[in-house]
């Protein structure tokens, strides 16, 4: 009868091993097939440089329905003018900054990144007003990371705004980036000092504030100290 029993126990024992172990394999197999490499590996990011832009040259004025004004400046070529989060409100002023997001598997080769703008109320021509946009862009991975451009120009009067402008990139629920740039009044000699911030060639009836740049890449060009984008830069 001790026998008996002593082998019942030993089976359920078994029993109760064995079905534990599946059970928790089961599980261990939901968690894997559900997983993402970004989410195994956490995507990290940062601001690379911030500043004082102008546009060099562009490549037209375009209609986007995704920025604040409806249009953009697709190619731009712009240069730095000096690092700083303080933008004077001079017309074609541009703030802009440089990003990374690293950690990124190799493939796909685009992710999509929410790319958000925050400003001043705006009252547009028409007597709308906008306070920011907020859109999908492809980032572009290469090396496992995505090195991108984003700004606003200030071309129209109803853009000189004081106030902060702050710029968000997004991957799913993640805000991986985000940079605040102060408008302000500049006095009569910072204008000066600063003189113009056009481009040589000035593109009729365009807004390049109505572009945000979200695929620059440098140029190779040291004493211009330029950079090419080779995407529509939109607001």
């Amino acid at each position: 009868m001790m026998k008996h029993l002593l082998l019942v126990l030993f089976i359920s024992g078994m029993l109760i091993t064995i079905n534990y172990s599946f059970v928790e394999k089961a599980n261990i197999n939901t968690i894997d097939s559900a997983a993402q490499p970004e989410d195994v590996i956490k995507l990290k990011a940062k601001v690379i440089k911030a500043g004082l832009f102008k546009v060099i040259r562009s490549g037209g004025l375009v209609k986007s329905a995704n920025t604040s004004t409806g249009k953009a400046i697709s190619k731009p070529v712009i240069q730095m003018v000096k690092t700083t989060t303080r933008i004077p409100l001079v017309k074609d002023a541009h703030m802009s900054l440089q990003y990374r997001i690293w950690n990124l598997p190799e493939q796909p080769a685009y992710i999509k990144l929410r790319r958000v703008l925050k400003h001043p109320a705006m009252t547009l021509p028409d007597g709308k007003v906008s306070t920011g946009s907020d859109y999908m862009i492809n980032g572009h991975v290469s090396i496992g990371q995505v090195i991108a451009y984003t700004g606003y120009g200030l071309n129209e009067e109803y853009e000189m705004l004081e106030g902060e402008w702050t710029f968000q990139i997004w991957y799913q629920d993640k805000k991986l980036v985000e940079q605040t740039f102060v408008t302000y009044w500049p006095d009569e000699t910072e204008v000066q000092s600063l003189g113009s911030l056009s481009p040589a060639e000035r593109i009729k009836h365009s807004s390049t504030s109505q572009s945000a740049m979200a695929s620059l890449k440098p140029s190779n060009s040291h004493q211009q100290k330029q950079t090419a984008a080779k995407r529509n830069w939109m607001n």
